[in-house]
């Protein structure tokens, strides 16, 4: 049975849906099936092989292969499937994190390992255990992934819905109707990014998800031009503890142990200048997460711009002095 009519797109799906099935690929076979040439399916074979090197950011590696032995093409599943090398390291982030209750974080842990081979299970079990038994979970020991789950599909999908969130406490529980921009995590948390229903500015509302006792997906949809989309990675490089505040390009002095530790924490800065062992350091940052950053850092850094910013720093000094005055 031929298929001569079907054009190329529907030819590489084909293709692509027999390799990750673990089906081999006879050029001939498909060629005479297609009604096209064997170098029109060895194309349509690199043009996939390059889509799983993209996928992988690796260049220099071939995904599909020729068994000379079998006289076809297949995938190479290893090269897709996560290495015990790298379901440790995930493991670990996770570990760190403290984002799930002890209940997810098992059940995602256990899975994660049951990809290793049988064999090499007990290497990673073994490694983790101590650090798995101790594991703290956050205070609200709430489960997050099926509110994870809805809350993101609300952002693909530009879905309006409403909340009943608790702002304080449990005795402050407000319902609102909002528009989700984007989902993202930071210091334990995760967080709703949104704007209120029908806003007609930019400005964000950020919403714990762990606070969020109810998500209610509405049938209405809102606009939102793909050039308006919210930029996660954009607004990570600005904001400081999730909180956003003010827009505010900053120059500080820096003479502490890591400037490397600084340039990280701050991924829009940059080194202006050099006065000595002192860094000098632009960086366009949100307000109000960036000012507890910065005292963080006690008498290894100096706010320089803008004047009314290093004026608020210099007063919320004099405020923590007072403090601890007998």
């Amino acid at each position: 049975m031929k298929a001569a009519n079907q054009n190329k797109t529907h030819r590489v799906l084909r293709i692509y849906e027999k390799l990750i099935t673990g089906d081999g690929i006879v050029r001939k076979e498909l060629a005479d099936y297609f009604d096209v040439s064997k170098k029109t399916i060895k194309r349509d074979l690199k043009e996939i092989d390059r889509y799983f090197q993209e996928v992988d950011n690796n260049y220099h590696d071939n995904y599909i292969s020729y068994d000379y032995q079998k006289k076809a093409y297949f995938l190479d599943d290893n090269k897709l499937e996560l290495t015990q090398k790298e379901i440790l390291a995930i493991v670990k982030v996770i570990l760190e994190s403290r984002a799930f209750c002890k209940q997810e974080t098992e059940q995602i842990i256990n899975k994660l390992i049951n990809r290793v081979p049988l064999n090499l299970q007990n290497d990673i079990k073994g490694i983790i255990s101590n650090e798995l038994f101790h594991y703290s979970e956050l205070e609200h020991q709430k489960k997050l992934l099926d509110l994870i789950w809805k809350a993101s599909y609300a952002v693909k999908e530009n879905r309006v819905i409403e909340i009943k969130y608790n702002s304080l406490s449990k005795d402050n529980l407000v319902e609102r109707k909002i528009e989700p921009q984007g989902l993202m995590f930071s210091e334990y948390y995760f967080y709703l990014i949104a704007h209120h229903y029908e806003q007609k500015d930019d400005f964000k509302i950020i919403y714990r998800l762990d606070r969020i006792e109810e998500i209610r997906l509405l049938t209405e949809h809102f606009n939102l031009n793909y050039t308006d989309r919210f930029q996660e990675g954009e607004f990570r490089k600005r904001v400081q503890f999730m909180y956003p505040g003010k827009l505010l390009k900053i120059k500080f002095k820096f003479w502490g142990d890591s400037i490397e530790a600084v340039l990280d924490r701050l991924p829009t800065s940059q080194i202006v200048d050099k006065d000595e062992d002192k860094y000098i350091v632009e960086a366009e940052v949100f307000g109000k997460g960036i000012k507890m950053w910065l005292l963080s850092q006690g008498d290894k850094l100096e706010v320089l711009e803008p004047t009314e910013f290093r004026e608020e720093i210099n007063q919320t000094i004099k405020k923590m002095i007072n403090n601890y005055k007998v």
